[in-house]
């Protein structure tokens, strides 16, 4: 697999858990190592939709410029919360490793879970927050993705070792989701820009290596089933 730094940064959280940082200026208030979305100033806050409020499930595609980078998310929207759930290639070529997590928006968890023990991990959502900024500035033309009308959003994506990618984001005009005005998986892809669910993402290094993800299948309705933990034990 071309090791596209996007790629390899989700791999790295799947199968080797945060790397250890190097120690940063103490000075830095803990506002900047937060991930946030800047957006051109507005007249007005983003206000939701509820006429298009979403729940469901969608599909992502996960590639490079390399054809055999194929890699899948499942991202779960419930009326709080948000489950992931990444599939990465294993060490045999028939082998696929699954990783599952939930975000609650209602009191800011962060949960782990281990499908094949049946177990989660809770932690406080900010701690998985990797300090990566994304500041980006929607474009004047619509981008069509699944026969739905796509703001365009451009700019730069910062992690927190200083690596800068070129970004672009599609966010949906159809699809509102309620509970959170932005908010970004572990603070690296965004999934909610101004009340508005993100269809879409493509980032390039300066060594123009691209990875993309890209929604490809849509199914709204009820998601209850996904967030039942009944059947887990707490660590």
């Amino acid at each position: 697999m071309k090791k596209t730094p996007l790629l390899l940064l989700f791999i790295s959280i799947c199968f080797c858990g945060q790397a250890q940082k190097k120690n940063k200026d103490k000075d830095k208030s803990k506002d900047k190592q937060e991930a946030s979305v800047n957006f051109t100033p507005q007249e007005t806050a983003p206000v939701a939709d509820t006429t298009k409020k979403f729940t469901g499930v969608i599909k992502y595609r996960m590639t490079s410029d390399d054809p055999s980078d194929r890699d899948s998310i499942i991202i779960v929207f419930g009326e709080s919360r948000i489950r992931v759930i990444m599939f990465l290639p294993g060490y045999r070529e028939d082998q696929v490793f699954e990783r599952s997590m939930i975000a609650n928006l209602k009191d800011s968890t962060f949960l782990e879970l281990d499908a094949r023990k049946k177990t989660y991990k809770t932690e406080k959502l900010s701690v998985k927050n990797e300090g990566t900024e994304l500041s980006v500035a929607p474009e004047k033309k619509t981008v069509p993705l699944l026969n739905f009308a796509c703001h365009e959003y451009k700019g730069q994506m910062t992690t927190k070792d200083g690596e800068v990618f070129q970004t672009a984001c599609l966010v949906s005009n159809q699809h509102s989701y309620m509970a959170a005005m932005d908010y970004n998986f572990l603070g690296i892809q965004p999934l909610v820009m101004s009340y508005k669910i993100v269809l879409g993402l493509k980032t390039r290094t300066s060594d123009n290596e691209n990875t993309y993800i890209m929604a490809y299948k849509i199914e709204p309705g009820n998601t209850d089933a996904y967030f039942d933990l009944s059947g887990y034990k707490a660590l």
